[in-house]
């Protein structure tokens, strides 16, 4: 099939006027007639994988292989199939609207493949043909994007920059050029005062000026501000939920923060890449680099979709995406369904990399705080809780009778599979049923925060006037340890990674065109240690992928149009 696909690519690009004419007023109409509504890039439709509206899609094949061979219809399943020499391979099907081709169609279709069935441009589609299905190639692993970094000897010239540009015209003024640089670097344009000191400046060494400004707005704390908004963008920010109640998220803004600290600090980005795909497995224990691991909280979430299953693939869906995107500069989703048509990128690719965050669990009950600051609110914590027990155990029965009809009403809500996870305690739990269990026990802790709601006549009162009681001693409770959003694995064990409708589990692996084995993974305390070997892979000095992603994205901010346009996409 290889063969018969890349044939394609090299046709005479002059056919004989004959067979031009025989393609045009006799095979076509048959083709668009009988076999474009099922197998056409203009109905949108590859049953069976195959198009046959170019001469390329029926050398590529479908699910069966090739559909022809050019010069032997006896060898051409296109033939096989109209012809019904194969009761499993009918072409139309004899029901309904279809029926099998008169003897004087597949006549026609017969002769044109044995003249090696030419096919005129005009009557090309215009549309690029699937790949081969499940397959990387030799002419696929030649990507210009997959081929090892190496050094470039940039042309010779006053400024390898300028040369490299083939700059032509005049340099611009000092009042505008200060400006650019402000604008550039801060996003802010500079005041009359500085625009005066840089003209002062550049009438006596106007590259000196230039090159100290550079320095100094780089050294502003604006300059990560300004820049965290492109980052902020690219991995989806936002402080809340999305969906219709669209919830605040009130911890969301430490990993703005984050960003805007780590471009401030000049972080190396291999550093920034593995702090927001695995801080918990490579940093445990450091706050800071935890708050990085935002990146994978930020997607949306639908506080009361029951469909519990449906959410968390949605979530991993997502997330799978967005790290495509960001960090590899590959368009995957299209490997979601399918075989990526145009780019080397395999179905299994897409869920390989998806398996990477299968075990991924979300947490708030890691705070931002030191070893220290944790002991220190315990203790004060402790001495609040004597203080206030005789209240709370007071409070506790009704407490418990509030929670108890809130987790009814939640879990009623649920679908019996997903009431059946609930029921269970989670030390008996399967990894599958882990992750739904904590999705879908967000719901109920929504109710919890709602209590009061559920009580009703003189208990309600009763609980009201006994929290009141219980505020007095306010001042005396350490404030709440400041709130994290991050995540971690729900263990040394991960869900298991299925591709839709087939057989199989698919353990973590990097797209086959650049790593066809499974992942190594080195397991890790508590954790599978997933995300950990694939931060290290993406930020490997030989991986070809990282570094050209996020210099084009530099480019493209700097310059408005990336040395690649698609800065996502690198297809």
């Amino acid at each position: 099939m290889r063969v018969f696909f890349f044939s394609a690519l090299f046709l005479p690009a002059i056919l004989l006027a004959d067979d031009a004419s025989f393609f045009r007023e006799k095979v076509r109409p048959i083709l668009a007639d009988t076999c474009f509504k099922c197998h056409s890039h203009e109905a949108n439709k590859s049953k069976g994988g195959l198009v046959v509206d170019s001469r390329e899609g029926l050398l590529a094949g479908g699910d069966t292989g090739a559909a022809m061979v050019p010069g032997k219809p006896e060898a051409s399943l296109l033939i096989k199939a109209i012809s019904y020499a194969d009761e499993d391979l009918q072409m139309p099907p004899n029901k309904g609207d279809s029926k099998k081709l008169t003897d004087a169609q597949i006549a026609t279709l017969t002769e044109w493949v044995k003249r090696g069935a030419p096919w005129p441009d005009e009557g090309k589609s215009q549309k690029m043909v699937a790949r081969p299905k499940g397959v990387i190639t030799d002419e696929d692993r030649k990507w210009w994007a997959i081929q090892p970094l190496a050094k470039v000897q940039p042309p010779t010239g006053a400024h390898p920059v300028d040369a490299l540009l083939a700059t032509k015209g005049t340099p611009t003024t000092p009042e505008r050029l200060v400006r650019r640089i402000y604008f550039d670097l801060i996003g802010l344009p500079p005041s009359v005062v500085e625009t005066d000191a840089f003209i002062k400046e550049a009438s006596r060494n106007r590259d000196a000026a230039v090159a100290e400004l550079v320095d100094r707005l780089l050294a502003s704390p604006q300059y990560g501000e300004r820049w965290a908004r492109y980052w902020l963008d690219l991995v989806r920010y936002a402080e809340s939920d999305g969906y219709r109640i669209d919830d605040y998220r009130p911890a969301a803004w430490r990993y703005r923060d984050y960003v805007v600290q780590s471009l401030n600090a000049d972080m190396p980005y291999d550093r920034f890449v593995q702090e927001q795909l695995a801080a918990d497995e490579l940093f445990p224990g450091d706050s800071r680099a935890l708050a990085g691991t935002g990146f994978l909280r930020a997607t949306i979430y639908e506080y009361n979709n029951r469909d519990v299953q449906d959410q968390r693939r949605t979530i991993m869906n997502e997330l799978t995406d967005v790290t495509g995107d960001v960090f590899m500069g590959l368009g995957i989703q299209c490997a979601q369904c399918h075989d990526h048509k145009f780019d080397p990128i395999l179905q299994r690719d897409y869920f390989r990399l998806r398996a990477f965050f299968e075990p991924l669990m979300w947490r708030e009950d890691i705070p931002a705080a030191t070893v220290d600051e944790r002991s220190a609110h315990a203790a004060a914590m402790k001495v609040w809780e004597e203080k206030t027990a005789s209240i709370r155990e007071r409070m506790a029965p009704l407490e418990k009778k509030a929670m108890d009809i809130g987790r009814d009403k939640a879990v009623k809500a649920f679908p019996p599979e997903t009431q059946a996870i609930l029921a269970k305690p989670i030390a008996d739990q399967t990894p599958s049923e882990r992750p739904i269990y904590d999705l879908a026990y967000r719901q109920i802790s929504y109710e919890y925060a709602r209590m009061l709601t559920h009580l009703k006549g003189d208990e309600k009162d009763q609980l009201i006037r006994m929290q009141k009681e219980l505020s007095a001693f306010d001042t005396e409770k350490p404030a709440p340890l400041p709130e994290l959003l991050s995540v971690s694995d729900m263990g040394p064990f991960s869900p298991p990674t299925r591709i839709p409708k087939k057989d199989g589990d698919i353990a973590p692996g990097f797209p086959t065109i650049l790593a066809p084995e499974p992942a190594v993974i080195a397991s890790l305390p508590g954790s599978t240690g997933r995300r950990a070997a694939l931060a290290k892979w993406l930020t490997s000095p030989t991986n070809p992928l990282t570094a050209r992603v996020i210099v084009n994205r530099v480019w493209q901010a700097h310059f408005g149009r990336g040395l690649v346009v698609n800065a996502s996409d690198f297809g």
